[in-house]
């Protein structure tokens, strides 16, 4: 059996490992009940939908972003747990490559993401045809966008993952890059007038710039008169800057837990 056979096998084999855990349900749940308080939220609290239909799409947008964020806790685990639960001595001696194993898993983790991206785009999208009877072409854009997300946070849970003793701290030290470090960052480079488009934080922030971004959301809760009153100037980053920036980081998040994983000793 050639590599390419045994990459499929892995790949089935984590896919419907992912499929069968209470972890993906428990995220699709919240995704869902996320859009849910955003559709009955809004307009309970502004009176009714807002007018632009990119600005819905843009507030619908988190559910999406919810399920990627959400990669993290079905990722952490996916080297580190090996090592840590000694599954390892049994994986890393057989006939399967740890390179084939540990893309393998990549992938089946990519596509138990893109599982929970979809639904939360249907879901977007049904909600939009409903209340305005159409749906932004640049929804397809931010689909896109978070697609790629999805499999730079992956990537990265899995640089992780590698380094970690534990399943549990690959997934900490994640969380705290992506939510802590990098948005304290984010906020500070944006409020400084510097760019800030190489962050993983602002990379997923990404999704929604395409409707229009940070202009979009100001013109409609600021009131005109009291947009020059800002001490500084808020702009978007440049969306292509943002696709070069998750390139790398999944570029350099898989091919270095590639090489760790090969390197790491069991014990």
């Amino acid at each position: 059996m050639n590599e390419l056979k045994r990459l499929g096998i892995v790949i089935n084999y984590e896919f419907l490992k992912h499929i069968r855990r209470k972890r993906v349900y428990v995220i699709l749940l919240l995704v869902l009940v996320t859009e849910a308080a955003v559709l009955a939220g809004f307009p309970a609290l502004m009176g009714g939908y807002p007018e632009s239909v990119n600005l819905m799409a843009t507030l619908l947008s988190i559910g999406p972003t919810m399920a990627v964020i959400g990669a993290i806790f079905f990722s952490g685990d996916a080297i580190a747990g090996e090592f840590e639960n000694k599954t390892g001595f049994m994986l890393f001696t057989n006939p399967v490559k740890r390179t084939t194993l540990v893309l393998g898993k990549y992938i089946a983790g990519c596509l138990a993401v893109a599982v929970l991206t979809v639904v939360a785009y249907i879901v977007v999208c049904v909600s939009l045809l409903a209340i305005y009877q159409t749906i932004p072409i640049e929804t397809a854009q931010s689909f896109g966008l978070c697609m790629l997300y999805g499999a730079c946070i992956v990537a990265v849970t899995f640089l992780f993952s590698a380094v970690s003793k534990g399943a549990m701290g690959a997934t900490v030290m994640t969380l705290v890059l992506i939510m802590v470090i990098s948005g304290v960052v984010e906020s500070v480079l944006m409020l400084a007038g510097q760019p800030y488009w190489f962050l993983i934080s602002t990379a997923g922030d990404c999704i929604t710039m395409v409707y229009g971004g940070i202009e979009l959301m100001l013109a409609e809760f600021v009131p005109l008169e009291e947009m020059g009153n800002f001490p500084f100037e808020l702009e978007s980053p440049d969306i292509g800057r943002c696709v070069l920036a998750m390139v790398i980081y999944l570029a350099v998040g898989l091919i270095s837990s590639l090489i760790i994983t090969n390197r790491r000793q069991l014990s």
